[in-house]
């Protein structure tokens, strides 16, 4: 009697999960996300475009050019050059730009 009221009520929940579209909203990444505190900021001289990076530790959170915010798919080129320098973005910044980025800590601007 305990086995099928317990396979009975794992077959509901199951039942529920995954046929009301629940799973897919719990494991959705959020649709904000933000910037964590102690973030720092690189602002980078590339032949007299600007590129700004936002980061921490081995994480990119934003990438301007010119102010211009670049999509995800940026990011996600930088964080594979970052893994490729000892997973981090600064390494890689120091790298890519030797003499030319300016590094100070981000603070978030108040909306």
């Amino acid at each position: 009697m305990k086995k099928t009221l317990i396979m009975a009520t794992l077959t509901v929940l199951i039942g529920i999960l995954s046929g009301c579209g629940w799973r897919e909203k719990l494991l959705a990444p959020p649709d904000e996300y933000t910037v964590p505190e102690n973030s720092k900021v690189a602002e980078c001289d590339d032949n007299g475009d600007v590129h700004k990076y936002i980061y921490k530790d081995d994480g990119i959170y934003l990438y301007y050019i010119n102010d211009i915010e670049q999509d995800e798919s940026s990011l996600d080129i930088i964080l594979e050059e970052a893994y490729a320098h000892d997973n981090s973005v600064e390494n890689y910044l120091r790298d890519i730009y030797p003499s030319s980025c300016t590094f100070f800590d981000y603070v978030p601007e108040n909306d």
